[in-house]
């Protein structure tokens, strides 16, 4: 009978324990291996995504290729300094022809703003496009498109949010009933254009996930990049491209100190005004601002007071101040007028009317009334005195700008008031006025051919776009043909006659515009 041997048993088992303490190691050492290994691919597929995916909010363009890519796509690696907020009112919505010319509008304002952004890519050198501005140079700014629509134009919202508008949905912040003071409540709805319905355009302070809002009529035309008053707001007076900025700009009084921080840009509506008004409403289809809640505030409240006095001139409109009697005072044009002059004194800059929001009308006075004292003269009240230190000089109010020539190179914006909008299909002849006594001055109003080449240019920017549609859609939107017959070298096919207009294809409900503007 055989014998076990404890001793020898012993080894044996001790010499698996072995083995199955070194099997054990090395499987977690695998193990933690391919954990690693694992965790690195990750990074690095992480790290790729984020390589191709938005730089500080703004998003690659679309990955699928096109035989053809669009003439608008992101072509630059560079990170925006900032996004600009550029945002748009609907308000009234009655007219249907006028709707379908005010939402092409849109389209093309938001393309004529995308040309001048970071965005841009300049058209080949065989293109069609004959734009004066069609090499301008790009910017180093984002933006994103903005509709504050009025409750009663919500029909309308679904239009613009094609275009990449973001639609905020308002009703008036500040109503008829709202406002304490019996004069402005009985009158506020008689105002032109929109009455209190018009306050919703104060809705672009509440923009305050942007440094900057640009609130923009509809028939308006970006035609060079407005880097320069971006700029001066969002960099402090020391920083160099502030003070460069700052040498760029082309103010309506540029003799006169710059404020320290610039809260706004703004133009005034000289045209509209009496000759040497000692106040003058904005210009309402351009107001560049800082965004700012507590802003928005101190215009309702004050709009809710409702100090406003009757009448026309000294004593007149807001606190009594002069602010009355002018085309929009009791609405936006006055109430802006008077927040940046009396409210928050020397926070905003007057740009030059012939250069920003170019309405293209005359601001220089040619009489018939009295030639001998001030033909020639600025329609402007006169910013000196003479020694007595209070009566206005108007010898010397001379030195502005006569808008009707102003080169359209030198045209930072377009605004399509004077000049009629492009889309009613009109050669814009001297208006016949109601009032006799006005025949004079709107006769001479507009330089005829310049206005039509202003709006050649926003024709242009119209081709532009139906053909950058074309492209990005495949073809489920065909680019017009430009068969109209009507003052083709103006209006490029685009009106049959007088008054008919043919509108842009409307986008097909699936397409996915940001595919066009690579946003």
């Amino acid at each position: 009978m055989a014998t076990i041997s404890l001793r020898g048993g012993r080894g044996k088992k001790a010499h698996r324990k072995r083995i199955l303490r070194i099997l054990l190691v090395t499987i977690i050492i695998t193990a933690i291996c391919f954990y690693v290994l694992s965790f690195c691919r990750f990074l690095l597929h992480s790290s790729s995504l984020t390589n191709t995916e938005s730089h500080n909010g703004v998003p690659p363009p679309p990955k699928e290729s096109y035989q053809h890519q669009p003439p608008l796509r992101v072509t630059t690696g560079q990170q925006p300094a900032a996004v600009i907020a550029h945002a748009v009112s609907l308000i009234k919505c009655t007219k249907g022809s006028s709707v379908e010319g005010f939402l092409d509008a849109a389209a093309v304002l938001r393309h004529s703003i995308h040309k001048n952004s970071i965005h841009y890519k300049p058209p080949a050198s065989n293109s069609t496009t004959k734009s004066s501005t069609a090499a301008s140079p790009t910017s180093r700014y984002s933006y994103k498109m903005y509709g504050i629509v009025h409750t009663s134009c919500e029909d309308h919202a679904r239009v613009l949010e094609q275009l990449g508008y973001e639609i905020l949905v308002r009703d008036h912040p500040v109503k008829k009933e709202d406002i304490r003071g019996e004069w402005l409540r009985n009158h506020i709805e008689s105002e032109n254009c929109c009455g209190s319905a018009e306050f919703i355009k104060l809705y672009a302070y509440h923009l305050t996930d942007h440094p900057v809002v640009v609130h923009w009529d509809m028939d308006v035309a970006i035609l060079k990049p407005l880097d320069d008053m971006y700029d001066i707001m969002i960099h402090p007076p020391e920083h160099p491209l502030n003070v460069a900025a700052r040498k760029k700009i082309e103010r309506q009084h540029p003799g006169e100190p710059w404020p320290e921080t610039v809260d706004a840009f703004l133009t005034r509506d000289i045209t509209s005004a009496h000759p040497w008004e000692s106040k003058t409403g904005v210009q309402g289809g351009f107001l560049v601002a800082r965004p700012d809640t507590a802003v928005f505030d101190a215009y309702i409240n004050f709009i809710k007071e409702g100090n406003y006095k009757g009448g026309r001139g000294d004593g007149t409109g807001w606190a009594g101040l002069g602010y009355g009697g002018f085309q929009g005072a009791m609405a936006y044009q006055g109430v802006v007028a008077y927040y940046y002059d009396q409210l928050r004194p020397n926070t905003a800059v007057e740009l030059n009317v012939c250069r920003w929001n170019q309405v293209a009308a005359d601001v220089i006075f040619r009489g018939p009334q009295r030639m001998d004292e001030h033909n020639l003269q600025c329609r402007e009240h006169p910013r000196t005195t003479l020694a007595d230190g209070k009566t206005p000089d108007y010898a010397s109010n001379t030195q502005c700008e006569d808008c009707r020539n102003t080169p359209i190179a030198s045209v930072r914006t377009a605004h399509y008031t004077a000049c009629k909008k492009p889309w009613e299909c009109q050669i814009a002849h001297p208006r016949v006025p109601r009032d006799k006594r006005q025949s004079h001055r709107l006769q001479n109003l507009v330089n005829v051919t310049y206005c039509m080449d202003l709006i050649r240019e926003w024709f242009e920017l119209r081709k532009e776009f139906e053909l950058a549609l074309e492209v990005a859609s495949e073809g489920q939107t065909r680019s017009s043909e430009r068969t109209g017959g009507y003052e083709d070298q103006y209006f490029l096919g685009s009106c049959r006659k007088a008054g008919k207009y043919i509108p842009i294809e409307p986008l097909p409900d699936d397409f996915d515009i940001e595919r066009m503007f690579g946003m």
